[in-house]
């Protein structure tokens, strides 16, 4: 087989790739090029990256913009981009030229130029511009348990990293608590997620509260009532003893003790009752009846499924 001279180094190869052997041709060309520096717009008060025209969170969306910038010059068979502080690192796997006979990796390293600002909501929350106002008001049930799982829908909803805006505060008020939201889009998805995940009623008003311009700014204020009422569980409505048999998405099935007349009842209908808890009660179940006692008096229903405690 006739072999052939690299003219660079003098050494015999099989292959001339643009008149250089595959070492020659590897020391002068890169698998991909890569900028020496990239500048990001990020947020000093949340750490969010401006990138494509969105403000967003995570690592990973320097380490997608890094790879966005990264042009290919050879063969690419993978690629890793990893960001240390403000340094990212660009490992490749590949080949300068489909001639070669072996692929190789190379690492790059890009330098990361940060310049500072405020996102739109760290920008809100500095100000404490309130576009929004999400009323938890809680029937039945202990309060703490049915604070802690809403505010763990809270948390759920704002760990999905996407700018919606901020949280201002929490704060007690009586019968439950207030979430003050810089965005309405926020406040919303909030709402949306508690109503979804606990028996609920809720509903949205919108006040006008100025003009920027000529456009009109207003705030939306959503109102939910969170029910902690239980299966099985005894309360007072309007004077009158009505037993839990089960919760629904949109409603309630209430036994009422005094004539056993078995009711279903929407959410919103019991926001308007007066509505308190029972504690001093005991319930038995035997031969195909429910035995109630609240106090000094004892109600016995029939034909009630219940799964007595």
């Amino acid at each position: 087989m006739l072999r052939k001279v690299c003219p660079i180094c003098g050494r015999e190869t099989d292959v001339l790739i643009e008149g250089m052997c595959p070492d020659c041709y590897r020391a002068t060309h890169r698998i991909v090029d890569t900028p020496e520096s990239i500048t990001v717009l990020r947020c000093r008060g949340c750490g969010a990256y401006f990138i494509n025209g969105r403000w967003v969170k995570g690592v990973r969306s320097l380490e997608r913009l890094v790879a966005s910038k990264v042009k290919v010059r050879g063969v690419v068979e993978g690629m890793e981009v990893g960001v240390f502080r403000d340094r990212a690192k660009v490992k490749v796997k590949g080949k300068a030229s489909e001639l070669m006979p072996n692929s190789y990796e190379e690492e790059y390293e890009v330098k990361l130029m940060f310049q500072n600002d405020l996102c739109p909501s760290c920008r809100a929350e500095l100000m404490k511009r309130e576009e929004a106002i999400i009323q938890l008001r809680l029937i039945g049930g202990d309060p703490s348990d049915v604070k802690s799982k809403v505010m763990d829908i809270v948390r759920m909803v704002l760990s999905k990293g996407e700018d919606k805006g901020r949280i201002i505060s929490v704060e007690d008020v009586d019968g439950g608590f207030d979430i003050k939201v810089t965005s309405q889009r926020l406040a919303r998805s909030i709402a949306l997620s508690i109503h979804r995940e606990l028996p609920s009623f809720m509903m949205e008003t919108s006040k006008v509260i100025g003009y920027r311009g000529d456009r009109r700014v207003e705030k939306r204020s959503i109102s939910i009532h969170v029910f902690g009422l239980s299966k099985g569980e005894v309360v007072n409505i309007n004077g009158t003893y009505y037993l839990v048999k089960s919760l629904h998405r949109d409603h309630v099935e209430f036994v009422r003790l005094n004539d056993g007349l078995q009711l279903n009842v929407k959410y919103g209908k019991l926001t308007q009752e007066r509505i308190s808890q029972v504690t001093d009660y005991s319930i038995q179940c035997g031969g195909g009846r429910v035995m109630v006692k609240v106090g000094d008096l004892q109600y016995v229903l029939s034909g009630v499924s219940l799964i007595c405690p």
